[in-house]
């Protein structure tokens, strides 16, 4: 809920995406004060929704921004920019993964990530980078970050699976320094869930292959009240 306590802005970009030759949309919170010293410099969460909705939904809906404000009043989180995409970079009736999923990689990797870093006061190395969504957008982020661990040191999934788990995971970890590189890989999801199956069998892997992370269990199913609590305890984990 709102709170009187100091607010942060967000902020709406249109952009034109060179690797997907169509005019794009993106939302970008910053804490409250970042506008006083123009020496600082911040650490960044790239935050996706799930399917059918936009880069709209995670603060009309899921209310990010008060999170946020309320954790950083609280002093439980360190101040973060946060980055709000749009999920669905295919045209057409593509599904969630393949094509959709390749088309969000690049867009990300090759425009959002140079708009938000040149627009705004970003740490740019991977230990200053989290990545995480809810559904649909935890498997972006789930598998996007385990291919890029040179991009992204703080990865999380709320409510979702990886449709292939043993070659997304078994990539990710060939090299043996998977535990290595990751500062914290996090998951979570409610018990009345319809992908807890899903989720749990994507744990079972995680195990198999040695790789260190946190898996969450809790009560509710794939819902909003559900995916709020996840950001905050997400977040407070964040850029330690």
């Amino acid at each position: 809920d709102y709170q009187e306590v100091p607010h942060g802005v967000v902020h709406l970009h249109d952009y034109w995406s060179k690797s997907l030759g169509r005019l794009r949309r993106l939302r970008v919170y910053t804490p409250p004060g970042y506008e006083k010293d123009p020496a600082a410099r911040f650490p960044v969460m790239y935050l996706f929704h799930g399917n059918g909705d936009n880069e709209a939904t995670w603060s009309e809906l899921g209310r990010a921004h008060w999170i946020l404000d309320a954790l950083l009043a609280q002093g439980k989180v360190r101040p973060m920019v946060v980055v709000m995409t749009d999920g669905h970079a295919a045209v057409g009736p593509t599904g969630v993964t393949g094509r959709n999923l390749e088309d969000f990689e690049r867009d990300l990797t090759a425009d959002v990530m140079p708009l938000v870093e040149s627009a705004y006061r970003i740490r740019a190395d991977r230990l200053n980078r989290a990545i995480v969504g809810l559904s649909m957008g935890g498997m972006q982020s789930l598998s996007i970050g385990l291919k890029h661990l040179d991009k992204f040191a703080w990865i999380g999934g709320m409510s979702t699976l990886i449709p292939n788990p043993e070659a997304v995971i078994g990539e990710a970890a060939a090299d043996g320094k998977i535990n290595d590189k990751l500062k914290l890989l996090w998951k979570a999801i409610g018990k009345d869930d319809f992908l807890l199956k899903s989720a749990e069998a994507t744990r079972k892997v995680l195990e198999e292959k040695g790789v260190r992370h946190e898996y969450v269990l809790t009560e509710g199913g794939h819902t909003w009240p559900v995916w709020r609590k996840y950001l905050a305890e997400f977040s407070v984990k964040l850029f330690r």
